[in-house]
């Protein structure tokens, strides 16, 4: 058995769908267009959906599933076993068997577990008449056998799919809806090819090269050496490299030289012939012609001009322009906003894969990219030269620090001391207002993620509580921050139900994810002892919030914190 990354298995090709024959039709071919009309003549119903959380030694089986089921392991190190094929899964793999199939999961010990499983059935159309339709029972599929991907994507509507499941809305208009966009995901794109054993993967010339690019764009760069990189003739590999990124090589490296230097005027003090020297062109008058070409003016003036379009790859930073009143041409979306950009499908983490393509940032034509540093990297790879990429570090300073420095790059410091004067007019009101209600509290402020519990400090889940309403932490809490910057020094620990030494309070706030995690909660703590230590518990003064609404560490998102935490601490009855 020979292990590839990602999965070890026999018997099939983990980088291709396989395509079964219905009995009652002609073989599917690979194009969208034949899974349109399989769809068309289709119904997917909702069975179950299962989102499985844990830790250590698990097994799963069935001797013959009942229906078609999609499996998305997001964290699992085990093996999988169908028909009698073992497969050993060794990180974010998927599969999608058929009715009939004998299947068992079996992980390996000490490893975090996440996975979804989905149980669904299709139908087709066997009479199609303008006074009825009949539908009969599928068993085949379209698809089967192992995914390659966008597991992002896949990861979101299983989400979904698992809490219309939790909320009993198996056979409502949303399942069928998500279950198609599922299939939609999960069939081989016509560019797809079969990549055997000794083979390169497709386009690796081109990413061989880019990368080149990237790594070496301050230096003299050849098309010769490019095209040998490629090994292509110097000819063909132009026309190719354009067909693919809408320009040429020359091109390309113009503009991330340029995107750079646009970098550089703008978080910099750096004189004009030491951002030219930075971007590899030794004389300064010849790189300011050149800028001036690709820009539109000098670039002693860059700096001065106002950019209003602007992509965020992050949230928060999405919140934040919208705060300093700038709608971005695109971003990255969560939470509540007052206005809605388009919206890019982009990681929330570094560790996931870039699924949102080129084009989608070329058709907006930013001036400006706003990102995290977790996200610079992939930033620069993907989409380096389209526009100059503005790294905020995410974790260098606080809330208002962000809100500052891209206040400063955007031409907006006055807009941003007029928030922060509003905001502390009404942080102010809200303290005068819980001290009268409610007196001197102290509260512990937590969320219950696939990871594990965790208690928070003054960042994040916890900032509305005590920097804004300037209420006490658990003395665990207060000792780890004593010397340490508010909102940077110290963020989080984790913590175990039942230990609360040091994380005793009046009031206990917990994140959640969804109603079927707010029931579990519920339960437990009206059954389980170690919860029922907690003060707050045996008291009856817990609160649950929404975690999608709190995750947002951004100040449009903060003002609306602020007035649910006022709610929740004078007005609304603990859930207990």
């Amino acid at each position: 058995m020979t292990t590839i990354p990602g999965t070890a298995h026999s018997g099939m090709n983990p980088h291709m769908l396989h395509k079964q024959t219905s009995p009652n039709a002609e073989k599917e071919s690979s194009t969208r267009a034949d899974l349109n009309a399989f769809l068309n003549d289709t119904l997917i119903e909702l069975r179950q959906a299962e989102h499985i959380i844990t830790r250590g030694k698990w097994r799963w089986s069935t001797a013959e599933l009942a229906h078609h089921t999609f499996i998305y392991m997001h964290k699992f190190t085990g093996q999988l076993i169908m028909n009698g094929t073992k497969s050993h899964v060794v990180r974010k793999s998927a599969c999608l068997s058929l009715p009939g199939t004998a299947i068992e999961l079996i992980s390996d010990e000490d490893h975090d577990i996440e996975l979804y499983i989905i149980h669904f059935d299709l139908y087709r159309a066997t009479e199609k008449t303008k006074a009825r339709r009949i539908y009969e029972r599928e068993l085949s599929s379209p698809v089967t056998g192992w995914i390659q991907g966008p597991f992002y994507g896949i990861q979101r509507i299983a989400a979904q799919l698992t809490q219309l499941s939790n909320e009993g809305l198996e056979t409502g208009l949303k399942a069928q809806l998500f279950l198609t966009e599922l299939l939609h995901m999960l069939w081989p794109q016509e560019d797809q090819t079969d990549v055997g054993a000794g083979q390169e993967e497709p386009e690796q010339w081109l990413r061989s090269t880019l990368q080149y690019m990237r790594e070496n764009y301050m230096h003299e760069i050849k098309l010769e050496k490019l095209a040998e990189l490629a090994d292509m003739h110097p000819s063909y590999y132009s026309q190719l490299f354009k067909s693919r990124m809408q320009k040429n090589p020359i091109e390309y490296i113009t503009h991330l030289r340029m995107n750079r230097a646009k970098e550089l005027l703008l978080t910099s003090d750096l004189r004009i012939r030491d951002v030219a020297r930075e971007v590899g062109y030794r004389d300064e008058f010849y790189f300011s012609r050149r800028f001036r070409n690709h820009a539109g003016y000098a670039p002693t003036s860059y700096s001065k001009q106002v950019h209003r379009n602007i992509v965020s790859l992050s949230y928060p930073y999405t919140d934040h322009l919208m705060t300093l009143g700038i709608t971005p041409c695109a971003a990255q979306i969560q939470g509540h906003l007052p206005h809605m950009p388009k919206s890019l499908t982009l990681p929330f983490h570094a560790y996931e894969p870039w699924e949102q393509g080129r084009q989608a940032f070329l058709d907006v034509n930013p001036e400006l990219i706003l990102t995290k540093d977790n996200a610079a990297a992939k930033a620069m790879e993907h989409i380096g030269d389209v526009a100059p990429i503005i790294t905020i570090p995410w974790n260098q300073t606080d809330v208002f620090g962000h809100l500052h420095q891209i206040a400063s790059i955007v031409d907006r410091t006055q807009a941003a001391k007029d928030w922060l004067d509003r905001h502390e007019r009404k942080a102010e009101r809200a303290r005068k207002k819980i001290k009268e209600l409610v007196g001197n509290i102290t509260v512990a402020v937590g969320t219950l993620t696939p990871k594990g519990p965790r208690m928070y400090s003054h960042r994040n889940f916890g900032h509305v509580f005590y920097r804004t309403l300037q209420l006490a932490a658990p003395q665990l809490i207060q000792t780890e921050l004593a010397g340490k910057s508010p909102g940077v020094g110290f963020n989080w620990l984790p913590f175990t139900p039942g230990e609360w030494d040091g994380l005793e309070a009046d009031v206990l706030v917990l994140a959640i994810n969804s109603m079927h995690e707010k029931a579990t909660l519920l339960k437990e703590m009206a059954s389980n002892p170690l919860w029922n230590s907690h003060p707050a518990v045996k008291n009856g003064r817990v609160h649950l919030i929404d975690w999608n609404s709190w995750v947002v560490y951004a100040p449009y998102s903060i003002n609306i914190q602020l007035d649910e935490a006022l709610y929740i601490l004078t007005n609304k009855p603990s859930l207990l």
